[in-house]
């Protein structure tokens, strides 16, 4: 039997937006938090993808803006530069209000060296005024794969 139960990748509280100091019980990170964490297959002949959630609290947006970008970024070596790596973007989506405080990015890694290290980059949406930066709080990162096909662990892991 196939097991989807989430993996806890990381929890905490970390406050986003312009006003420091609306969370006291949370770190204040400014307009943005990227955590960094190592997807490891299990399973090679599993599949290639994995689901990464992001779960946050008070996410409030205005109607006719985007909303906050968060992102999946893949560092991997730069074949044209040796010794360098680059920042490969593999999945993006926007949290709004009808989010109900949760986005699952999914992330296909076919074709990619493994271990992979990604990034998760939540960026207040600054399409809005300065003053009205909605304030609000990331909580916890769940990776789901389907018989824990990939793991994930915090940091960038040998």
């Amino acid at each position: 039997m196939l097991s989807t139960q989430p993996e806890l990748v990381w929890q905490g509280r970390v406050h986003l937006g312009d006003e420091p100091g609306v969370y006291g019980d949370a770190s204040y990170s400014g307009l943005a938090v990227e955590l960094p964490l190592t997807l490891q297959k299990t399973d090679p002949a599993g599949p290639n993808t994995t689901t990464l959630q992001v779960f946050t609290e008070h996410v409030t947006t205005f109607a006719g803006y985007p909303g906050h970008l968060v992102s999946v970024i893949l560092h991997e070596a730069d074949p044209a530069h040796p010794g360098h790596f680059r920042e490969v973007v593999l999945a993006t989506t926007r949290l709004t209000t009808s989010d109900n405080n949760k986005v699952d990015l999914a992330v296909d890694l076919a074709g990619r060296a493994l271990p992979a290290r990604v990034s998760v980059r939540v960026h207040v949406d600054t399409v809005v005024p300065p003053g009205l930066y909605n304030d609000f709080v990331v909580i916890r990162l769940v990776n789901r794969s389907p018989n824990f096909v990939f793991v994930a662990s915090l940091g960038f892991n040998a």
